[in-house]
């Protein structure tokens, strides 16, 4: 099965399912108390990272909020039931002739409770129906955005995890360089001392040893800020890291192609289907505006209870029921709903163009990602040939030096020209993974399959607990 054709449910849930924190947050305990023992692939710095990067956190509850307006706008086609309670007193008196024809005042004291029950129920409501449906598309909307916002994590995640290993990899190469300056300075200090050398060699070959060392200063202070923008990422103290293989050799991409790679991210880009979900959610804007002119019948029914409801029904309690229709038809608001209409069309139209901007450049990034990984195989094989001729040439420099025939320059030269060529060898393997987990974001591969991807290509460090035992 390839990369792209595993989407099965556990990159599903990383797609489009919000994380648990607290279990993640255990885990990522486990994980800190267990770094200094075992080297952190790429999949677990990508399980870190989803449970502390504020950012992709900040999606997960702009998620969960756009999912909430759903049932918020199904609840205006639902039934509502409102009770309704009211205890009054009152106090006066009652003024009544009697029959000698004398006005006669009566105090009045006496209690009046109501009790209410009322329904009210959409039969036909076209606005109501369409914020629903529009509802529907903005948590559709949603879901895109923050599958492309994991999207946006790996990619963060892949390159602030392969510039640590480019950093590391820069220190490493400057170390070896100091080690072999010192064996050279040592080589012409003896050979000065039997009279076969000079102490202009002595002082070249110190020079080169004090640039170097200057170096190892700038390659440590990169290594440092490296692994502090992973640990920003992650949030975790960084252990080892998983290493680029030295003999490392570009795998063929799945599927192969250009055009199927276009095709791949027409169908999968979560950008360019958030914005046709919000074309979809325009369209829906337009119905809801245009539902201004429908009319809106109701169905509603109530049972009431009133004792002494007035001062003729004095000692009388009444129970009503009553059942009807409502039926509200607007005549005319002013223009109000005929320029709303026009607004939403307006900004429909806006979605389409955007729909066409957001495709160009899906394939634009998708071609150019693409040209670089084809590319990037290319210029790893070629900068692994001048890693051999560069230690080839400092091998002839050596023994040119030994031999009487060459210069401590020259065999510094050489030695820095092979620690150039072996630079750009580890910088064009970053770039060559850096190029083709873009290629599969821009082409909306499920994380956990482009997390997985890059992990194939890394091995464990010598020393770490899963690092292959030595025969």
């Amino acid at each position: 099965m390839s990369v792209i054709d595993r989407s099965g449910r556990r990159a599903a849930r990383a797609a489009g399912s919000p994380c648990k924190v607290p279990r993640r947050l255990v885990w990522l305990a486990l994980m800190a108390l267990s770094s200094g023992a075992q080297a952190m692939s790429f999949a677990e710095a990508y399980e870190a990272a989803r449970g502390h990067d504020a950012r992709y956190r900040a999606a997960n509850h702009e998620l969960t909020a756009a999912r909430q307006g759903v049932p918020v706008a199904r609840a205006a086609l639902l039934p509502t039931v409102n009770l309704n309670v009211s205890e009054s007193s009152v106090l006066g008196t009652r003024r009544i002739a009697n029959g000698s024809n004398q006005d006669v005042r009566l105090r009045v004291d006496y209690d009046a409770p109501q009790t209410s029950v009322t329904l009210r129920m959409p039969l036909f409501n076209r606005e109501a129906s369409s914020v629903y449906q529009q509802a529907q598309a903005q948590s559709e909307v949603a879901e895109s955005v923050y599958r492309g916002q994991g999207l946006d994590l790996v990619d963060r995640l892949a390159v602030a995890y392969l510039q640590a290993l480019l950093a590391e990899e820069g220190k490493r190469l400057v170390d070896a360089q100091e080690q072999a300056l010192i064996v050279q300075l040592q080589q012409a200090e003896r050979r000065l001392e039997r009279g076969e050398g000079t102490r202009v060699n002595v002082a070249q070959g110190r020079a080169a040893l004090d640039l170097t060392r200057a170096r190892q200063i700038d390659a440590q202070d990169q290594v440092e800020l490296a692994r502090r923008a992973l640990r920003r990422v992650t949030g975790l103290p960084t252990p080892p890291l998983r290493q680029v293989p030295p003999d490392y050799t570009p795998t063929s991409l799945i599927p192969e192609g250009m055009v199927a790679w276009l095709d791949l991210a027409l169908r999968q880009s979560p950008t360019l289907r958030a914005r046709e979900q919000a074309l979809t959610v325009a369209r829906m804007a337009v119905q809801r505006q245009t539902a201004g002119h429908y009319p809106r019948l109701d169905l509603i029914a109530s049972m009431a209870r009133s004792e002494n409801e007035s001062l003729s029904s004095l000692g009388q309690s009444a129970t009503l029921r009553t059942v009807g229709v409502q039926l509200n038809v607007p005549l005319y608001n002013g223009g109000g709903v005929e320029a709303s209409i026009k607004q939403a069309l307006a900004s429909q139209a806006r979605a389409e163009e955007e729909i066409r901007a957001e495709r160009e450049n899906v394939e634009l990034e998708v071609q150019r990602h693409y040209q670089a990984t084809a590319n990037g195989a290319k210029k790893i094989a070629a900068h692994r040939q001048a890693v051999a001729s560069a230690a080839l040439a400092l091998e002839g420099s050596r023994r040119a030096l030994e031999a009487g025939v060459g210069t401590m320059t020259e065999l510094a030269d050489a030695q820095a020209q092979l620690y150039v060529v072996q630079r750009d060898l580890a910088q064009a393997r970053i770039d060559y993974l850096i190029s083709r987990m873009r290629l599969m974001v821009q082409a909306g591969v499920p994380m956990a399959d482009a997390a997985a991807d890059l992990d194939q290509s890394l091995v464990a460090v010598a020393g770490t607990a899963d690092a292959p035992k030595q025969p």
